[in-house]
């Protein structure tokens, strides 16, 4: 099987544990689920709260919150995400990764750790040289992919984006828990609307510097599969890699 084919496979199967573990949780926890999204983009299917959108790259849980919707007089607001105790409101959002994260560490072993403890700082290199530091990741990832069979193979990609979803800001799991924590279980303050805007530049400047890299990844592969269909000597020796983007969804939907 192509790493391309291996690493959307991945993600999908990611995407869907992701969503539907917290969507489990926050029924555990007796908190109103208003809808679940598998994927981005238009929808192509509906059933109840239930939405299967056309690209199956990310998702979105939306929960009953008020600071998102007016409450009727009688309704008292305890089935409400930001009326839990503290450690609801910290647990929920970083459940799906938990899950993930036991999952993909007992399908990799002992070198899961590794991977895992590594992705934070290949995160942050990638993005500061897509064109460079990024590329050698992809290069080494494609290879690795080439070399192992599908459980390992998305059990290190899944941890690389455990690894992505846990980092401190705005859209991801780990801003969000974080935003929980700072609130103090509060169901309100003034300052965290401000806070969270802010808090989505450095996710949203990772995410940017990422989808470059792997636009420029996947743009080099056509150009050698481009000239190897013409009978030209390639250049390089890139192979396809997946292009695949993550969704940045309202700051306080938990994806």
């Amino acid at each position: 099987m192509s790493p391309a084919i291996q690493f959307f496979l991945a993600i999908v199967l990611f995407m869907f544990l992701h969503i539907s573990v917290m969507a489990a949780c926050a029924r555990l926890f007796g908190i109103t689920v208003r809808s679940i999204s598998y994927g981005v983009g238009p929808t192509l299917l509906t059933r109840g709260k239930v939405h299967l959108k056309l690209l199956p790259l990310a998702g979105n849980l939306v929960l009953k919150d008020t600071r998102e919707e007016t409450l009727y007089d009688d309704d008292p607001g305890l089935d409400a995400y930001n009326f839990q105790p503290l450690w609801k409101q910290v647990l929920l959002p970083l459940s799906g990764v938990t899950v993930l994260l036991a999952l993909s560490l007992g399908i990799a072993g002992a070198q899961g750790w590794d991977s895992f403890s590594a992705a934070f700082g290949q995160i942050f290199a990638g993005a500061l040289a897509p064109l460079s530091t990024a590329q050698a990741l992809l290069d080494a990832g494609e290879a690795y992919a080439r070399a192992h069979a599908c459980p390992l193979v998305f059990a290190v990609f899944s941890l690389k984006l455990c690894a992505f979803n846990l980092l401190p800001f705005g859209g991801l799991n780990g801003g969000q828990a974080l935003l929980a924590i700072a609130r103090g279980g509060k169901p309100f303050v003034a300052w965290e609307e401000t806070a969270a805007k802010w808090l989505l530049l450095p996710g949203l400047a990772i995410l940017l510097a990422w989808a470059a890299a792997f636009g420029l990844h996947a743009w080099q592969a056509m150009s050698l599969q481009a000239g190897l269909a013409l009978g030209r000597k390639p250049a390089c020796t890139r192979q396809f890699t997946l292009l695949a983007g993550m969704s940045c969804p309202s700051w306080r939907s938990i994806n």
